[in-house]
């Protein structure tokens, strides 16, 4: 009968053991090896044209979103920062613009990748967004406060 307690008691003590393991949260580890995006202002004031002509109509002219389609600041920012900058690169290049899908170039992408850094906060260097997905694949847009 001893026998059986103690088995009992070491039962329940594994089980509980696994259980709190189970519904304990998981925090994902940042994404190491990832750079901060960088771009010039040069494009971004090509970005900003850019954006005027193929994406202020649904996005709106300050970015806030219009109609159905989402802002491009605020929790903009935070669904994607951290994240490979490609990703959203890819995104633009082909779905963007709804109306006429993939009909931006590389470059042109870059540009208004650029103008949104900017009017999320993130200071422009010396160096430009590369216009390349794979170059892309190691930069991230930064973290930012809403």
């Amino acid at each position: 009968m001893a026998r059986q307690s103690v088995s009992s008691i070491l039962q329940t003590v594994v089980l509980g053991g696994l259980l709190l393991v189970a519904v304990t949260p998981v925090h994902a580890a940042p994404r190491a090896g990832l750079a901060t995006a960088s771009y010039t202002q040069e494009q971004a004031a090509r970005g900003a044209e850019t954006y005027k002509e193929a994406c202020a109509l649904c996005h709106g002219a300050s970015l806030g979103g219009a109609f159905d389609t989402p802002a491009l600041k605020g929790r903009f920012v935070a669904n994607w920062a951290g994240a490979p900058l490609r990703d959203l690169f890819d995104y633009m290049q082909r779905a963007m613009p709804l109306s006429a899908p993939g009909t931006l170039s590389a470059e042109d992408n870059a540009d208004i990748l650029a103008f949104l850094l900017q009017e999320n906060g993130v200071k422009p260097g010396k160096k430009p967004l590369p216009a390349e997905s794979a170059a892309l694949t190691h930069v991230q847009l930064p973290k930012t406060k809403l």
